[in-house]
């Protein structure tokens, strides 16, 4: 077959109309399908993207809340840790001053139990040594020694003042006796010429004559006691052991 121009020609005339068909009315609409379907999946992109561009906004907001959670909840728990170090400060401040009150009391009544044992047995040993002076002057106690304590008391009576002589006149002179009243206590029976001795010596202290009693009191030991108007003069040995006691007290 040979080829010549106006074959050729047709040719090229149909292979234009062909390109023109198919642009018309294939390649068109595959086009337009195409980027309608390019736009779609740009809109879905684009969909996307903002979605996926607030999800990470949300999630960094998350994470920043988190974190600020995070933040506030260790902020909480060193405050509580503060507050309970505190309130541990605070009680053990409390039972330390307890305790102290405590001790403070307990040395306080430890001492009242000791003076008062101390006491009770100082008490105890004043009544002993009363009981021990009492028995050894009772065991001392005779007409010999009642004799040297009257010599004694008929001493002191001499050497009285004149304010001590005026203040026993004065004693008997208030009551109006005329003469006096006197009562002279011995523990044993004296003779008549100590008697006589004792008499004067009170006539002359008082400056005036008296009406003298005698009388036995055993519980003297051994001594005189004599009972003026207002005045009471002893000299005996219950007198040292009610001075020993008085003094132990």
């Amino acid at each position: 077959m040979e080829l010549d121009a106006t074959t050729f020609v047709l040719e090229i005339i149909n292979f234009l109309v062909l390109l023109w068909l198919l642009n018309r009315f294939l390649y068109r609409p595959v086009r337009a399908a195409i980027d309608t379907r390019t736009k779609a999946q740009a809109s879905r992109q684009q969909a996307l993207d903002e979605r996926q561009a607030g999800i990470d906004a949300e999630a960094a907001s998350l994470a920043e809340s988190k974190a600020e959670l995070e933040a506030r909840h260790r902020a909480a728990d060193a405050e509580l840790a503060d507050e309970i170090a505190a309130l541990r400060q605070k009680r053990l401040a409390e039972l330390a001053r307890e305790l102290d009150a405590e001790r403070e009391k307990a040395k306080a009544r430890l001492a009242q139990q000791q003076q008062f044992l101390a006491a009770q047995q100082e008490g105890e040993l004043r009544e002993r040594a009363g009981r021990f002076v009492a028995d050894y002057l009772a065991r001392l106690a005779s007409p010999a020694v009642e004799a040297a304590v009257v010599e004694l008391f008929l001493g002191d009576l001499d050497r009285q003042s004149g304010p001590a002589r005026a203040a026993l006149r004065d004693g008997w002179s208030v009551r109006g006796e005329a003469p006096p009243s006197v009562v002279v206590s011995t523990a044993f029976p004296q003779p008549a010429a100590m008697c006589s001795r004792v008499e004067a010596q009170i006539e002359a202290l008082m400056g005036a004559s008296a009406r003298t009693r005698w009388q036995i009191d055993p519980q003297l030991l051994a001594g005189i006691c004599v009972h003026l108007p207002g005045h009471l003069l002893e000299a005996s040995l219950r007198g040292g052991v009610d001075a020993f006691s008085a003094r132990a007290a």
